[in-house]
């Protein structure tokens, strides 16, 4: 090309900034490599892998025995149906069972958390003493006295076949008590100072000053903790023989192990068209106990991550 064409095509290219604008954002756009292309895929089948087993146990929860016996690879419900979910509320005891554990897992993770961020509070201050009580502490999560032990003390303590073996012996968390010491370690003490120049005692620096500042951290506890009193299960097989007790992942053990439950529901069905697959209804019990968690965790999303940095680095 001749140096007036190359000029020519240089002042078509000025005329339309545009094409200028789009032959920069052309040459600035990095190309992907090999591995990139490896990691973009291997991320995108664990997240399917990951992801799937739960959009299963939903699709499948509203099938029909004839569909879901007939689809081994399941998307969606070609005919979906909540035969399933109105069986389990007519029929099932999922209900009683629900309210049990909302109960303990509402209270319990106030009472944890409450309890587990004031001690971390009291243990980020010096004191006679203090390391010495710190290692007792920190012990309890090493030595553990066994089952028999551990049911002899609740059984002279009255709490066998209450709702309160359920929080009280768990009341404390040694490894977030840690963190929460840490993070309170590294908060600033003017702050503190000024608090007590205008007359506030150590309860009000705590509720007033420490408390509201600690959202973050407090809240990504807190969902750790109600995740765990969510999933409460051996305290309801070992501790609990009232039925109007327990909880529902003990519910859904039973429903997974001993199908004479499900069989009854499936009796009482006759008067349907179309019949129900045990496992639709057991899937179906599923994902009813994961919804509130699902509901639960969007709320604390942005807590979630910064929470844990700040409790887990210090410095």
């Amino acid at each position: 090309m001749s140096g007036h064409d190359r000029a020519g095509a240089g002042a078509a290219l000025e005329g339309h900034p545009e094409s200028v604008a789009a032959g920069r954002a052309r040459r600035a756009r990095p190309r992907m490599s090999a591995f990139d292309v490896c990691n973009y895929t291997f991320f995108v089948v664990l997240c399917f892998i990951m992801t799937y087993p739960l959009w299963y146990s939903v699709m499948a929860s509203f099938m029909t025995e004839g569909e879901y016996l007939a689809t081994r690879f399941i998307l969606y419900p070609r005919r979906p149906t909540v035969d399933a979910y109105r069986k389990i509320f007519t029929h099932g005891e999922i209900l009683a069972r629900i309210r049990v554990t909302v109960f303990i897992t509402v209270v319990g993770t106030a009472v944890s958390l409450f309890i587990t961020s004031y001690a971390a509070y009291g243990f980020s201050k010096r004191f006679p003493g203090s390391k010495v009580l710190l290692y007792f502490v920190v012990a309890t999560m090493f030595i553990y006295p066994g089952l028999i032990p551990v049911y002899l003390n609740l059984r002279n303590l009255g709490l066998i076949n209450t709702l309160a073996v359920y929080i009280l012996p768990s009341a404390i968390s040694t490894f977030y008590l840690i963190i929460l010491r840490n993070h309170f370690m590294d908060f600033p003490t003017e702050l503190e100072e000024s608090a007590r120049i205008d007359g506030c005692n150590e309860f009000g620096i705590y509720f007033r000053v420490v408390l509201p500042l600690s959202k973050a951290v407090l809240a990504a506890i807190g969902l750790f903790f109600a995740v765990q009193y969510w999933n409460t299960y051996m305290q309801s097989v070992f501790f609990i023989t009232d039925t109007d007790k327990k909880t529902v992942q003990e519910y859904l053990r039973d429903l997974i192990i001993e199908t004479t439950d499900i069989e009854m529901i499936m009796m009482q069905v006759e008067a349907q068209s179309e019949m129900l697959s045990v496992d639709t209804i057991r899937l179906a019990n599923v994902v009813l106990v994961l919804i509130p968690i699902l509901l639960v965790y969007p709320f604390l999303q942005k807590y979630f991550v910064k929470g844990l940095m700040i409790g887990a680095i210090k410095g």
